[in-house]
């Protein structure tokens, strides 16, 4: 907004309207006060105004319905809604319908002019803003977002392999958008139009694992009233997605090796064969090759999985794909959330400084909350919560040499550094749940107590 904002006050309280008009012409503010919600949706249909503070409860046209129009302008109009009948579910309405902010009565002048200055500040910070959703407005309608060469080979094998009915392996670190790949074979391919399931294979036990994808029979466990299919059977036609197939057991393995050869199950619990017209995907952050070798993980299944191999790069060997990434998932919860809201220079430089250990999905994250608890529409680099946000570029990288259950751990380790030992944060970042963290550790020999302050 070019010079001080336009003010258009709306209150059928004749003094209400006096005082404000007075407080804002000795600030500085052009104002206008109409005392009906009628007068105030002619005035903002037939001129221009930047701020209206409005009373919600008046008689016929609401303060509510001068939201509403204020909202319709083509130019940027920020509402500030008073009531002298306070509640939360009414703060709550008028913040979802789009309000700056909600004021009860009675109120002090400062808190009023306060909320003002607030309004121009924020104008003043999108001006300046690096960064917003209308970056991302170029990109194609896909879940998969990226634009770099390792990201533009992932398509070109997601393309090849879609139209195929051979089995795929899908290996990356968490967070890296495995199930996305997943889920753009089953779109492209020719079972697009049968059920996409997924299955965490890491977050069950060997015995519900098994109930869960080969269904069961009445009686074959306690709580078995009847029978019921399993996935691999209600799946009939479509894809079935395996996330972390590399915690599964080897008695399991023999079992879904027959699947994929034979195209068939058996109940748990049961005697007759069923037949199953499933594709498989897997997906794992390990080293297949490296649990054959050890005999946690059978040779002849690793080589009817790794019929193809699509391997997705974590966030920090596509750098150049943060910001594409960070406009788009502005846009995404911009749209959810009802407010746009834009990056500084300042916050784009922690997001491309930052490390990203939970990839994709930490990113998704921390612009998803920025969103969501942003007053103004301005994001800084605080508001993203960032570890290193404010610090020096973090360098922290695996060796070369080592093994994916090494890098697993030493992704484990700085995320549970990041988050100072908190659990549940830790497991949100690293997108699985608790328990399968906890599970990671113990395998790991990773202690939650060496992280806590």
């Amino acid at each position: 907004m070019a010079g001080k904002p336009r003010i258009l006050v709306v209150d059928d309280d004749p003094s209400i309207g006096r005082l404000l008009e007075s407080l804002f012409r000795l600030e500085g503010y052009p104002c206008r006060i109409v005392a009906r919600g009628e007068d105030a949706i002619d005035a903002l249909r037939s001129d221009a105004f930047d701020i209206v503070i409005s009373d919600i409860y008046m008689d016929g046209v609401s303060g509510m319905d001068v939201l509403d129009a204020a909202r319709a302008c083509p130019a940027d109009v920020e509402v500030v809604i008073m009531t002298a009948h306070g509640s939360v579910e009414t703060a709550v309405r008028a913040v979802r319908s789009g309000a700056f902010d909600y004021i009860s009565k009675p109120f002090e002048v400062d808190d009023i002019v306060a909320v003002v200055r607030r309004i121009e500040e924020k104008g003043r910070l999108l001006g300046a803003a690096a960064l917003g959703p209308e970056a991302a407005d170029a990109l194609p309608d896909t879940a998969i977002v990226g634009t770099s060469r390792v990201m533009i080979d992932v398509y070109n094998r997601i393309a090849r392999v879609a139209a195929i009915d051979a089995p795929v392996l899908i290996y990356g670190e968490t967070g890296a958008g495995k199930e996305l790949v997943a889920r753009a074979i089953h779109r492209n391919g020719p079972r697009c139009e049968a059920p996409f399931t997924v299955i965490n294979c890491g977050a069950l036990t060997e015995t519900l694992l098994e109930a869960e994808l080969f269904g069961h029979e009445r009686g074959a466990f306690t709580g078995a009233v009847g029978s019921r299919k399993g996935l691999f059977e209600s799946t009939a036609g479509g894809t079935v997605f395996l996330d972390e197939i590399s915690e599964t057991s080897l008695s399991f393995q023999v079992k879904l090796l027959r699947v994929i050869q034979e195209r068939e199950i058996r109940r748990v619990g049961g005697n007759d064969t069923i037949g199953v017209d499933v594709r498989t995907v897997a997906a794992t952050n390990r080293d297949l090759r490296e649990r054959v070798r050890t005999g946690q993980f059978r040779d002849d299944l690793f080589h009817r999985l790794n019929v193809v191999k699509i391997s997705v790069p974590p966030l920090r060997e596509r750098p150049g794909d943060v910001a594409v990434l960070a406009a788009y998932f502005l846009k995404v919860y911009g749209e959810e959330y009802g407010r746009e809201a834009r990056l500084l220079p300042e916050a784009m430089k922690a997001i491309e400084r930052h490390d990203w250990p939970g990839n994709v999905r930490e990113l998704k994250n921390a612009v998803e909350r920025a969103v969501a608890f942003s007053d103004d529409g301005v994001i800084g680099p605080d508001d993203l919560d960032l570890e290193d946000a404010g610090g020096d570029p973090v360098v922290e990288t695996a060796p070369a040499s080592g093994s994916l259950e090494q890098v697993e751990r030493d992704h484990i380790v700085r995320t549970l550094r990041a988050t100072g030992g908190n659990i549940k944060r830790a497991a949100e970042i690293l997108g699985v749940e608790r328990r399968t963290l906890y599970n990671k550790a113990k395998r790991l020999s990773i202690d939650f107590k060496d992280f806590r302050a």
